[in-house]
């Protein structure tokens, strides 16, 4: 039985680099290998089911064992470079999730208007960016391994910032065939579903709803620092009884049952937008922005729209509500099929076979 060795950074869900790592595990499990974890700090939620989808879950330590014999480690986030030396360098990937590893503010847009970056990183250039609120990131210590990515955009940028070997290893989703009544009475019903920080790009939502002149209502599915200011911003348009938060969900997933559109209004560069792609799987056309790797799952006119970047969201939505009968169940149906024929999980299995039968 291989043995796969993650490594992260808490023991609990933060975000989708952990809900990635909690799925694949249970996959990888699934499938005949032993996958543990190691993490270098306490945190997170639902830590209990994050744990069990793992042979075990141990504080990060320089003496275990499982450093030495496992077959695979892969690094899930940017941890102390205090640990790297420890890591068997033969054998060892760093998976690339997020923009941190090249870009000192983390979010990959300029702090002024939050103009998107597309440079690679410049020591001069990234401090003035940063205003010394950061520290650099350990871009030259974790060159030093094999990436892991993705998206093909995550690839070009890990390979325009010196890393020398970058794979892609495809997402995987389960789907979820079912019978769906779209706008039942007549209101489109809107789905947010992530973290609300700026880079999510939930007041850009917002803004766009204020415009939108069709009956809906909004779902807001998530937790972060810019709920308080999303909230004022509910008042300020007069969306109170159309928009609704609820909080972190401990379980997504039954938000898809009742929804239309999954809206994924993001300002960020998103490395691949895994929450989009689950929105296929369950037969929900997606209305994006189309920036970083959200192509790799989004086709235009087939299972959603892709908005260009600084663009009104408005006509997309506005157009699938008034073609239910059209759009919704054309796009529903493709949006599932793609997800079964791009996205399965033995795609996944076959490519991390032979990422193992690499690393002999």
């Amino acid at each position: 039985m291989k043995k796969i060795l993650y490594i992260g950074r808490y023991n609990g869900i933060i975000g989708g680099i952990e809900r990635y790592m909690q799925k694949s595990a249970a996959l990888l499990r699934r499938s005949g290998f032993a996958v543990h974890y190691l993490y270098t700090e306490d945190g997170g939620r639902e830590q209990a089911d994050f744990a069990a989808a793992f042979d075990s879950v141990q504080i990060f330590a320089p003496e275990n064992e499982l450093l030495k014999t496992a077959d695979l480690v892969i690094i899930h986030n940017i941890i102390g470079v205090e640990f790297l030396s420890f890591m068997p360098a033969d054998k060892t990937f760093f998976f690339a999730h997020d923009h941190n590893i090249y870009c000192q503010r983390h979010h990959y847009y300029w702090p002024v208007g939050r103009i998107n970056c597309h440079r690679k990183r410049q020591k001069a250039v990234c401090q003035l960016c940063s205003l010394g609120r950061e520290p650099a990131p350990p871009l030259a210590e974790y060159r030093r391994f094999p990436a892991l990515v993705l998206s093909d955009f995550m690839k070009d940028n890990l390979l325009k910032n010196g890393f020398e070997k970058v794979v892609k290893l495809p997402a995987f989703i389960q789907t979820a065939e079912q019978e769906r009544s779209f706008m039942p009475e007549g209101v489109l019903r809107i789905l947010f579903l992530g973290q609300l920080i700026r880079g999510k790009g939930a007041d850009l939502m917002l803004k766009t709803l204020a415009r939108l002149d069709i009956p809906f209502v909004c779902t807001i599915a998530g937790e972060g620092n810019d709920r308080p200011m999303l909230e004022k911003m509910v008042e300020k348009f007069d969306l109170s009884d159309k928009v609704h938060f609820t909080g972190f969900i401990r379980e997504p997933e039954k938000l898809w049952q009742n929804c239309d559109v999954f809206f994924f209004p993001i300002r960020w560069q998103e490395p691949f937008g895994l929450v989009g792609l689950e929105a296929l799987a369950h037969g929900i056309p997606v209305v994006a922005f189309d920036l970083g790797g959200v192509r790799e799952w989004l086709v235009n006119g087939k299972n959603g729209f892709a908005v260009p970047e600084g663009a009104d969201a408005v006509p997309a939505l506005k157009l699938l509500a008034a073609h239910p009968e059209d759009f919704f169940g054309r796009m529903s149906r493709f949006a599932v099929t793609f997800a079964q024929e791009h996205f399965s999980e033995e795609n996944f299995m076959k490519e991390f076979e032979k990422l193992c039968e690499g690393m002999k």
